[in-house]
């Protein structure tokens, strides 16, 4: 039985920037080095790549299906809409 969630533990993995923890560095995902990128095709591939990269990695429970994207024009944040192939759907900002 495991204490986290998915949605909380694919939320965690995401928002913690590799390198930053002193006893994992090898912990989190690269989608820290898309803040204040434009949005566009690129961005869309690298998200999607470092979403993919980093749940298969950390999270033994859930595989990716698909990542989509909204994006607030006014806050210019953008919200990964991560479908899992258990059919949950985690939306995760990166703010």
């Amino acid at each position: 039985m495991y204490a986290v969630s998915i949605e909380k533990s694919i939320k965690r993995i995401l928002k913690t920037p590799l390198v930053t923890r002193a006893m994992r560095p090898e912990f989190g995902s690269k989608l820290y080095e898309l803040r204040d990128r434009e949005f566009n095709d690129e961005y869309k591939l690298l998200a999607t790549k470092y979403t993919y990269e980093a749940i298969d990695k950390y999270e033994p429970r859930v595989k990716v299906e698909k990542v989509n994207f909204k994006l607030d024009p006014v806050s210019g944040v953008v919200t990964l809409i991560i479908t899992l192939t258990n059919g949950q759907i985690v939306e995760v900002e990166n703010d």
